[in-house]
């Protein structure tokens, strides 16, 4: 561990190393050449770069070739002006920089005399000369006009090729979003450059603070080949620029809002039920100007989210009386704040300051489409939190430096809502014994019950890091040295858990002690000592990583891009030579910029999240926290599997309840264990050799520019995964019978002697194995035309085909057959194979904009079950198995060589959708800019666009879907800017 004394150091050594030369993260860059009107290099020409709102400048000269270059500049729309002793200066303005761009600007100046001043206002081409990154950039103009479902800025992602959504039907996260094949979990997300991902799950439900759609200026997706200073996620990178304070104040008022009385019937809803009650409310204000012009600016941002959204649950026939067709609610009550600052201290130094708060507490979350009944419903409170500060010296005329220091929190209760009070304040055990509080029952096609599962996360996060360039302009071409590095402290301390038990079905008829055929097949529940509140673990990971690149212009038309980079995690035992070169190219092919040659090749590693610790923490071979699994065979009472029944919050009988007899004997079962007397029958174990996971990704692509406002581009990218890790039980069956720990273990290096005579269950091990690639191809095409002759428009489109082995995010992957892991080889289960995204936007008439997004992406992959444990290795994950389970109907899903479905066999249902949107500005006058109305359809045609049903065989609704996205919805708003 490092101790206070060293991180201090650290420190002090990152801001000594600002007289170091370097580059900031995620920033732009201009650079070119100055020539004199017959072609001569002017050395010694001053070249001032500023940002037309802020005021903020930036000066540098040319060197001996000519070469000038201004890094390290926030996105913005600058002015640059070039002077030299004895001619005319040059001005260019509104030259739009975006996150991550690099422009090139060559200027021919004039003699004095001739012209005091040349003002050239030509347009940024789209097409970039020097960079072989894939990936895109949503304007500020793009964000305010283009429809976002509940103004969720994920529903825009899919405007760049290689992204594939996970359409969320009701999440107030608003989905997920897969990268060229990549689990959503291997994502980072930047706010401003800054790390604003969740340890606990990674990228895989976005940023750890929400930044609202109103705060977001700028929205960049970077998808591959992205340079060597990115890392941590081989997925996307994705970076949202904030709104800034300017030197003028201004600021907005805005409210949106969505009722029942405005959207179209849901699919399901039978034709005599009325609808069902829903609202949207959304309201907010900001605020930002000046506190010292040219040199301090401020915004600051309120907005409050209120949302009830409905829709009808359908359950299976046989679930009746228990469990019925009846309309579900989830609703969030959310406070999102965000403060920024900005401070040019000296020509050459600047501050930047960014804040952001969400307190975010939802009942039902997925309520309206998921299968759980009333009771069931899952409850979180939420508490998100990010501060950081980004500090840029400019050293040079060729050199400058980028500190960032950040803490990112988070406080996060989830589960059953009976570890809840009415407040949506988790409580946990609140004082009970967790088996009196009640269970959850899960049958096939649904699950009820008030108890179950919670967890509270806390996680701290601390970040440090550095990057810094030199700009070498003449030595076989010109060159941008950047090199830096970076140390996070990623923590939970703690996370509690709470467990009040899961009964498992293997029918969908409710529970009945008369009817032996109703009984549970198991039970499980986590234990620990008696606790007022819950379990509490805790797991600290530290992770640092270094890089270096250059960006090697050889001449005016060919680019490379090399790099090299170097990770490492400490929850990571092998993490020790996990260096990951990069390179790509740009061809510039005629030298005019029109038409670019791109590709490349690249290793990128991807950091565990912090679960994994805690779950080998939790459930080791001996620990606090043993998971007690109980079948008929080790149901030595006869009463774990025999509950009480009782009704649920509605009446309606057929819950099952754990007897005082069974209490009893599982507070037998818990002291024995908590004593010593027993060990973990279902421990977890690491792996000495678990290395840290990677993907190999190439592309080759070509852009070209089609006419001053448009561009278009394709490319081929695919890639491999390697050292994938996975939880494989090594303890498993083989013809029924369990190979015990003389098996698993004959060399005594897994399991001590002590607990070696214990009849161990399931024996999960976190493993590297090759048996884990995976792999993935693509073909994928981009149109941007940026807004001339009133109008604009995007167009994504990506055919894809993405392999993957087992089923869960990389840090929990399962698989069906322990003993042969590969036999899940198989399509991943975000694999869409046609995913089309377009956008356009008119102008109509003087203010009035007309926006249109349409989405188009095939089904997802559904996995056959047969809904019973087969192979008795307490998973029940057993797919069909030709001449086995085929007698009743046939098998739907493919079948391999030995007769066993393939995983992810079937394919769910596609989606279509139209969102249009409708935006008018009238001028104000007396300080007033303008008040904005909007007006917005989602789902304009009122497509079903169901969700995937169930693939479990056992189910009475097996294939039959049962639930559906979005009918059409209208979104009204009002917006009032000064």
């Amino acid at each position: 561990m490092f101790g206070l004394s060293r991180v201090l150091v650290l420190g002090v050594l990152c801001f000594i190393a600002a007289a170091i030369p370097a580059a900031g993260q995620q920033r732009g860059s201009v650079s070119g050449r100055v020539l004199d009107a017959g072609g001569l290099v002017l050395p010694g020409a001053t070249v001032t770069v500023t940002e037309q709102d802020t005021g903020f400048a930036r000066t540098v000269a040319t060197a001996e070739n000519g070469a000038y270059l201004v890094q390290s500049l926030d996105p913005g729309v600058y002015t640059v002006v070039v002077e030299l002793s004895g001619f005319g200066s040059t001005k260019r303005t509104d030259l739009t920089l975006t996150a991550g761009s690099a422009i090139t600007l060559d200027v021919t100046m004039q003699l004095a005399g001739l012209q005091e001043q040349v003002v050239v206002t030509a347009e940024v081409p789209l097409v970039q000369t020097s960079t072989s990154q894939i990936g895109g950039n949503l304007s500020s103009g793009e964000i305010e006009d283009i429809p976002a479902n509940f103004r969720n800025i994920n529903a825009l992602t899919q405007l760049v090729p290689g992204i594939t959504p996970n359409p969320a039907a009701s999440s107030f996260e608003g989905g997920q979003v897969v990268a060229n094949g990549t689990p959503s979990q291997q994502n980072v997300y930047l706010i401003d450059g800054m790390y604003n991902n969740d340890d606990r799950l990674g990228g895989s439900q976005a940023t750890q603070v929400r930044m609202v759609l109103d705060n977001i200026e700028e929205y960049q997706v970077l998808t591959n080949q992205y340079s060597s200073e990115f890392g941590g996620g081989a997925g996307a990178i994705i970076n949202m620029i904030s709104r800034g304070g300017t030197n003028e104040l201004h600021g907005r008022a805005y409210s949106y809002f969505r009722d029942d009385k405005f959207n179209a019937r849901n699919a399901f809803l039978p034709p005599d039920r009325p609808k069902p009650d829903e609202m949207t409310r959304q309201f907010g204000f900001s605020v930002g100007g000046p506190v010292i012009r040219d040199r301090a600016h401020f915004y600051f941002a309120i907005e409050k989210d209120h949302e009830d959204i409905a829709g009808p649950k359908r359950f299976p026939a046989a679930a009746a009386p228990l469990a019925t067709d009846f309309v579900g609610t989830f609703s969030v009550r959310a406070t999102n704040y965000f403060g920024r600052g900005d401070v040019q201290i000296t020509p050459r130094n600047i501050l930047n300051v960014r804040w952001l708060l969400e307190t975010a507490p939802t009942k039902g979350e997925g309520f309206n489409t998921n299968n759980q009944t009333i009771d069931a419903q899952q409850w979180e409170s939420d508490w998100d939190h990010s501060l950081s500060a980004n500090y840029t010296s400019i050293v040079s005329n060729r050199a400058s430096n980028v500190i960032r220091l950040g803490r990112i929190g988070e406080e996060l209760g989830t589960g059953a809502q009976a570890f809840f009070d009415e407040d949506v304040n988790q409580v946990g055990f609140a004082g009970r014994s967790p088996f009196s509080i009640g269970q959850q029952n899960g049958h096939p096609g649904y699950v009820t019950g008030k108890g179950g599962t919670g967890a509270n996360t806390v996680i701290r996060t601390y970040v440090i890091d550095e990057s810094f360039s030199y700009f070498l302009p003449d030595w076989r071409g010109s060159h941008t040295f950047k090199a830096g590095g970076g140390l996070s402290f990623n923590q939970m301390p703690p996370r509690t858990m709470m467990d009040s038990g899961v009964f498992t079905f293997s029918s969908d008829a409710p529970y009945n002690p008369a009817i032996s055929s109703t009984y549970p097949v198991q039970f499980d529940v986590l234990v620990g000592p008696p606790d007022e509140f819950g379990y509490a673990v805790t797991s600290k990971d530290r992770r640092h990583y270094g890089f270096f690149e250059d960006k090697w212009q050889l001449d005016d038309r060919l680019t490379l891009n090399l790099g090299l980079r170097y990770d490492h995690q400490k929850h990571t035992p092998a993490s020790s030579d996990d260096v990951a070169p990069r390179a790509g190219f740009a061809w510039n092919v005629a030298g005019t910029g029109t038409t670019v040659v791109r590709g490349g090749v690249g290793k990128f590693y991807a950091y565990v999240p912090v679960v994994l610790d805690l779950n080998l923490q939790q459930n080791a071979v001996q620990t606090l926290f043993p998971t007690i699994s109980i079948n008929a065979a080790s149901d030595t009472c006869g009463c774990v599997l025999r509950p009480d029944m009782i009704s649920d919050s509605q009446g309606n009988p057929g819950v099952a309840q754990l007897s005082a007899a069974a209490q009893a004997d599982l507070n037998r079962r818990r002291d024995a264990v908590l004593a010593g007397t027993q060990f973990n029958r279902n421990p977890w174990l690491d792996s000495d050799n678990r290395q840290l996971p990677y993907t190999w990704s190439w592309s080759v692509g070509v852009n070209q520019q089609l006419f001053a406002n448009a561009a278009a581009a394709v490319d081929y990218v695919a890639n491999v995964s390697r050292d994938q890790v996975g939880i494989v039980d090594i303890n498993e069956p083989v013809n029924g019978v369990r190979p015990g720990v003389d098996g698993f273990d004959p060399t005594g290096s897994l399991i001590p002697p002590e607990a070696r005579s214990t009849p161990f269950l399931r024996v999960l091990q976190a493993q590297t194995s090759p048996a884990f690639d995976g792999d993935y191809s693509s073909l994928q095409f981009s149109f941007v035309r940026r807004m001339a002759n009133r109008w604009s428009g995007r167009v994504a489109y990506t055919l894809q085909e993405s392999h993957y082995v087992g089923l869960g995010n990389p840090d929990a992957r399962r698989v069906w057959l322990d003993n042969e892991p590969r036999a899940d080889y198989g399509l991943f289960a975000s694999d869409r194979s046609h995913v089309l995204a377009a956008s356009g936007t008119v102008n109509v008439w003087r203010s009035l904009n007309v926006a249109t997004v349409v989405s188009a992406i095939s089904g997802a992959p559904i996995n056959e079950t047969v809904g019973r444990d087969v192979n008795l290795d307490n998973d029940n994950n057993d797919r069909p198995i030709s001449g086995r389970d085929d007698a009743a109907f046939p098998i739907r899903s493919e079948v391999d060589s030995q007769g066993r479905a393939v995983i992810n066999g079937l394919e769910g249902p596609g989606s279509f959708l139209i969102d249009m949107s409708f935006r008018y500005q009238i001028p104000l006058g007396r300080g007033f800019e303008s008040l904005d109305l909007f007006y917005d359809i989602f789902n304009l045609l009122n497509r079903e666009n169901l969700v995937a049903p169930i693939g479990n065989r056992a189910s009475t609704v097996f294939m039959v879907p049962t639930a559906a996205q979005f009918p059409r919805q209208m979104q009204f708003g009002i917006r009032a800017r000064f």
